[in-house]
């Protein structure tokens, strides 16, 4: 993020009529979001330069005296305690060394910090960091996947603002949190929340230096959220910046589902629970009081945006028991999508499915839903045209401004027409 977008994040959150140019963030910018993305991956590197044989053997220690005490309730609550995954400022005012005091005259001129690494990969990144990220099932409603980087011990996974005005960025490191001057925030704006079952520490806002001021003061309004938590021996870090109209339903809470919703399997898009999906889309997502006995919730998917259409669509996969029916039907199943119709040109499954297929009208209680077998294919020249393939059967229907599928894939015999209509029936 450079200067110039930081400092119209910072204009639209203060609410001050102070210019932009008049508002010295530059320190923090420059260690935290800049620079900061490389000394985050790299700070493992120096701190092993300057471990002691002395402070390896405390820290042993101190590692045994935890492990022992997390078996008792006390121990866990002094645990408890001990986390904290950033640091606490002892006040709302940061004094600036003399070297970071800058005129107001001066700000425009001054050069951003050096520019990190090209993002590249996720799958490069990994390479250089030498483990496996957690990734995002989908890119967020709002942002475009920007890329990664990757150095010994630590990725970084970027997402920007459709239109600029924010990021979203992902830390996760086996050395540790970045640890700054700037990244620490006062005991008040610290909210121990949870990650799932993890401990995790939530921070909105950021340190500040206004016009003519030798200190930086605390603005819990500057829309900046970090959220850290520890999981299986990696420090994460999910941060937000930005204010735009696009992300702001991209809050406190919106940010811990978004970090539930991380995966190693992200070729797998059914990573998801069903309450986290539906926090994601911003509506009640229904879901089956009746299935068959073969099927199983296998996982929820959130699609913020595919293809060139504006979606906001959650996905419902249930599978046959791979223990009852053997691997080679577990990718079998029904996929249940539901999406809110906003236009019918931007509704995924509101299509219709060609002249050649034989649509039957069916009855879901009051309403009237479209019934076919069958999918598209391409043909020799390169033609879409619908053929009719008895293992793939589609129940569609709208109601409530809501539009609703069911697909089934799998052998005829073990889901008929008339199952997909109950299914579609016990819905709430």
């Amino acid at each position: 993020m450079d200067n110039k977008n930081v400092k119209s994040i910072l204009q639209d959150a203060l609410e001050e009529e102070i210019p932009a140019a008049q508002i010295n963030l530059l320190p923090a910018v420059q260690s935290h979001l800049v620079a900061g993305k490389t000394s985050y991956l790299q700070q493992g590197e120096n701190m092993n330069k300057n471990r002691t044989q002395r402070l390896v053997l405390l820290v042993l220690t101190v590692i045994v005296v935890l492990t022992t005490s997390l078996i008792t309730p006390r121990g866990r609550a002094f645990a408890q305690d001990i986390l904290q995954f950033f640091k606490r400022a002892d006040s709302n005012v940061l004094p600036l060394p003399a070297d970071q005091i800058i005129s107001t005259e001066g700000v425009e001129n001054i050069p951003t910090a050096e520019p990190p690494a090209p993002l590249i990969s996720v799958a490069e990144a990994e390479k250089s960091a030498g483990f496996n990220a957690q990734e995002l099932p989908s890119v967020p409603q709002g942002f475009t996947f920007a890329g990664a980087m990757g150095n010994p011990g630590g990725i970084s996974i970027e997402y920007q603002v459709q239109g600029n005005g924010g990021q979203l960025i992902i830390n996760e490191s086996t050395n540790g949190f970045m640890q700054t001057e700037w990244d620490q925030a006062p005991v008040e704006a610290i909210s121990q929340v949870k990650v799932g079952d993890l401990d995790a520490e939530m921070v909105q806002g950021a340190y500040v230096v206004y016009p003519g001021e030798t200190s930086a003061r605390w603005n819990p309004d500057v829309p900046i959220i970090r959220l850290r938590w520890i999981e299986d021996g990696i420090w994460f870090e999910m941060a937000k910046y930005g204010g735009v109209e696009s992300i702001a339903y991209l809050d406190g809470p919106g940010l811990i589902k978004l970090a539930e919703s991380l995966t190693n399997n992200p070729d797998d898009p059914f990573t998801l629970d069903v309450k986290v999906a539906e926090s994601l889309a911003g509506f009640d997502v229904l879901e089956p009081a009746w299935l068959p006995e073969a099927l199983s919730f296998k996982g929820a998917a959130f699609e913020a945006k595919q293809w060139e259409r504006k979606q906001n669509t959650v996905k419902l996969f249930y599978n046959f028991s791979s223990e009852k029916y053997g691997p080679g039907l577990e990718s079998n199943g029904i996929v249940l999508t539901q999406q809110p119709i906003q236009a019918i040109e931007e509704c995924e499954i509101c299509d219709f499915v060609g002249t050649d297929a034989e649509v039957e009208k069916v009855q879901i209680g009051n309403t009237t839903g479209e019934y076919v077998v069958g999918v598209w294919k391409a043909d020799k020249a390169g033609n879409w045209v619908w053929e009719y393939e008895p293992y793939l059967q589609t129940l569609r229907w709208q109601e409530n401004k809501m539009a609703f599928e069911i697909l089934y894939m799998g052998p005829p015999e073990e889901v008929t027409k008339d199952t997909l209509i109950a299914i579609a029936k016990s819905l709430k």
